[in-house]
């Protein structure tokens, strides 16, 4: 390139600074307007009204509504008094809502509105959350139903900052049966202290159902430091059925002598309550165990009136078919009950990994086997019987229905001395038999949630 041909370009260079100088620049400046977000017109970077781009707001195409893991939870505090849970979960990582008004509503089984309560909530970023309200006041009518709404448009507003970072370690469920406890511990694993943080304890069953919810408060935690946290229940957790982690074969043996009529012979007391009970204990059973009948009277049925197996609606109707036999006085013959029921449990319909189980009723005294000169060895002969059978693994629980019984005696038949129930009349079986299946049953271990959820600095959540 000559002289001439740079000097040419140097000046065009010159002349085209000047033009975006003095021409360019102005005119930008003229044409270009500065979103401002708050003056209701759609300009700059925006891509709505007062949202997008550069704005905090965010645009309602640009985020997705909370999705509900599940319906929400009702659960009874106490009588006339509930907790109702809503678990949500908001898939937008970079947006929040700082204000979101909602309605819980409580309906009875008919479908009628009990209560509502209205209140208002911080949806956070990209986490799940649970809004848990406590102390529904419902006066005699019982709550099956519950529906959570949000109440307006969500205003959703955009959150760049890092994620605070807590860490929870929970320890096992304690007390379930009487007054449930968790003991937990947060930490703070960030280089800044955190403030304003909930926590919501869910527990569900091993069939995963929500069985028990609990909420507090940690109000400040500094850099690395471990803090300890308390949930806690005033009564048991309200369970629809038994979740065991282990199989069962249960050898149900009724006492059917004469004196099972004593109260009445029209229908056959206290025989007719009897059956009932044992139909609702059949009821408590898992539907992967097996159950046998066995009844007894001066002999045992054999072989027994319903052998192992899990079809309990043919084991149930069996049982209400049990009648006490005419031929004859019926005597109380507990050792041949306990050998027959002990020969089902180990026949090869049993299942062998599974819980063996004899659950003895009886409202008298045994009576047979006889042996001359020994008027102790139908007791004797139970005893030996009951002991054979807990050698093998066999666990023995003893009913003594009335006062005619001999409960020391019974006592000693049961595996353990708290084995054996006492039961004044036939209106305690129920609870009785539902004692037992508890004990039967080895629980699976509940599943522990904790749900945090940090507040921002000027929004400090209500307990």
């Amino acid at each position: 390139m000559d002289w001439a041909t740079k000097r040419k370009l140097q000046y065009f260079g010159i002349l085209a600074a000047l033009i975006i100088i003095f021409i360019g620049l102005p005119l930008y400046f003229f044409v270009y307007q500065k979103p401002t977000c708050f003056d209701r017109s759609q300009n700059g970077d925006e891509t709505g009204v007062d949202c997008g781009g550069s704005c905090r707001l965010l645009c309602s195409a640009e985020v997705r509504e909370p999705i509900a893991r599940w319906d929400p939870r009702i659960f009874r505090i106490k009588e006339g008094l509930y907790s109702v849970i809503a678990y949500l979960d908001n898939q937008n990582v970079s947006a929040e809502v700082l204000s979101a008004p909602y309605t819980f509503k409580l309906y009875d089984s008919a479908g009628i509105l009990i209560t509502e309560r209205k209140g208002e909530t911080f949806i956070p970023r990209g986490q799940t959350f649970a809004i848990f309200e406590g102390n529904f006041t419902t006066g005699e009518r019982t709550p099956t139903k519950a529906i959570f709404s949000f109440d307006s448009d969500l205003v959703w507003v955009k959150n760049l900052e890092p994620f605070a970072q807590i860490d929870i370690e929970n320890k096992p469920l304690i007390g379930e049966d009487t007054s449930p406890k968790i003991e937990a511990i947060v930490t703070n694993n960030s280089s800044k202290q955190i403030s304003n943080i909930e926590l919501v304890a869910i527990v569900s069953d091993s069939a995963g159902n929500a069985i028990g919810a609990s909420r507090t408060l940690v109000e400040n935690i500094a850099p690395g430091e471990r803090k300890p946290i308390v949930f806690t229940w005033p009564m048991p957790f309200v369970k629809k059925q038994f979740e065991c982690s282990n199989l069962v074969d249960v050898a149900i043996a009724l006492d059917r002598s004469g004196s099972m009529r004593s109260l009445g012979s029209n229908p056959p007391q206290p025989l007719t309550d009897v059956k009932s009970a044992a139909v609702s204990f059949v009821d408590l059973l898992n539907k992967e165990d097996q159950a046998a009948l066995v009844s007894f009277a001066t002999s045992a049925s054999k072989p027994a009136d319903f052998p192992l197996s899990n079809n309990f609606g043919v084991l149930k109707d069996v049982i209400s078919k049990l009648e006490i036999h005419t031929d004859g006085v019926q005597e109380t013959n507990i050792s041949d009950a306990i050998n027959v029921s002990q020969s089902e449990l180990q026949s090869s319909k049993n299942i062998s990994s599974s819980v063996k189980i004899i659950v003895l009723l009886t409202d008298g005294v045994a009576t047979r086997p006889l042996k001359s000169g020994d008027i102790k060895y139908p007791e004797i002969s139970a005893q030996q019987q009951a002991l054979s059978a807990k050698s093998q693994g066999t666990r023995i629980f003893t009913i003594g229905l009335g006062k005619d019984i001999n409960a020391e005696f019974l006592k000693q038949v049961a595996s353990e001395p708290q084995d054996y129930y006492s039961a004044p009349s036939a209106k305690d079986l129920s609870n009785i038999y539902k004692s037992i299946a508890t004990k039967i049953c080895e629980r699976k271990a509940a599943s522990i949630e904790i749900i945090p959820r940090i507040y921002p600095p000027n929004i400090i959540p209500k307990l």
